[in-house]
C-alpha cells in the first residue's frame, strides 16, 4: 500500500480507498485483524491521526469494526435487503426483530404531524417511542403516532414488540389499504448517539411512512431512523 503525498486527495481518503480495496477484493477477509494504528501509520508513513480518520470511516460504512481492548477487525460488506420484505412495511409476516419501549403517551398533541396526516393541529394522539434490535443490537429509532380518536377508549400496549399494523388491524379494527413512504437521510444527533451507540454526526438512514385505511383516511404516521452500517436497502422494479 502506497500513500501520494503530492496528490490532491487528502491522505485519509487515500488510506480509506487503500483499506477499503484489501477488505472487498478479499485480501481481508471477515474476521481479519487489521494492524495497529501506530503500525499503519509507521506502514503508510501517515500520522495516527490520519489513520484513525480513514478507519472510523470505514466502521460507518460497516467494513470494520472496533473492539475496545482488541482492536479492529473487518466485518464484510453491508447486507442488501429488499424494501418490500422490510420489517417496517410488511403486512402478513410475523416481525422477527424486538424492542425495548422507550415512552407511551396518550392524547399527546403535535401539530407537525398533524399536518402531515391532514387533521386539525389540536388532533390527539396516541405515540410511542421505541429501540429496535436486530440479533440482538441496536440498530433503529421508530417514532409512531395514531390518532387518538380511533383508539380504543380502555385500551393499552402491553407488548413492546407489537407490529404497529397488527395494532391497526386487531386493536383498532382498521382494514389498511395502503401507505405511503418518504425516504431521506440525516446525521446522528445527541439522542441517536446515545441510544444507537453512533458516533456524533454518523450518518442515518430515516424512513417515513403514513398509512391509509380503506376510506383512505390517514391512520398512522411512524418515522424510523436507521443505522446503516450492516444494510444496504434497494427497491427492485418489475419493467414487463
Amino acid at each position: 500500500m502506497k500513500i501520494d503525498k503530492s496528490a490532491a486527495i487528502p491522505l485519509y481518503s487515500q488510506v480509506e480507498s487503500k483499506l477499503e480495496e484489501h477488505i472487498v477484493s478479499g485480501i481481508w477477509d471477515v474476521g481479519h485483524q487489521l494492524p495497529t494504528e501506530t503500525e499503519l501509520a509507521s506502514l503508510l508513513d501517515v500520522s495516527n491521526i490520519t489513520i484513525k480518520r480513514a478507519i472510523m470511516n470505514l466502521v460507518d460504512k460497516g467494513l470494520l469494526v472496533r473492539q475496545r481492548g482488541r482492536g479492529t477487525f473487518v466485518t464484510g460488506e453491508q447486507k442488501e435487503k429488499n424494501i418490500h420484505k422490510s420489517e417496517f412495511i410488511r403486512m402478513d409476516e410475523e416481525v422477527s426483530n424486538s424492542h425495548d419501549l422507550l415512552c407511551n403517551e396518550y392524547h399527546k398533541k403535535n401539530p407537525s404531524i398533524a399536518k402531515r396526516l391532514e387533521k386539525t393541529v389540536d388532533t390527539e394522539f396516541v405515540y410511542l417511542e421505541r429501540v429496535g434490535y436486530e440479533d440482538g443490537e441496536k440498530v433503529s429509532l421508530e417514532y409512531t403516532y395514531i390518532p387518538q380518536n380511533i383508539w380504543p377508549a380502555e385500551e393499552r400496549i402491553e407488548d413492546e414488540n407489537v407490529f404497529i399494523y397488527d395494532v391497526l388491524k386487531t386493536i383498532c379494527g382498521i382494514t389498511l389499504k395502503r401507505s405511503k413512504n418518504y425516504f431521506s437521510g440525516a446525521v446522528a444527533n445527541e439522542k441517536e448517539v446515545e441510544l444507537l451507540g453512533v458516533r456524533q454526526n454518523t450518518p442515518l438512514f430515516v424512513w417515513e411512512r403514513i398509512t391509509f385505511s380503506d376510506t383512505d383516511d390517514a391512520v398512522e404516521y411512524s418515522k424510523f431512523v436507521m443505522k446503516q452500517d450492516k444494510d444496504k436497502y434497494y427497491l427492485e422494479l418489475n419493467l414487463t
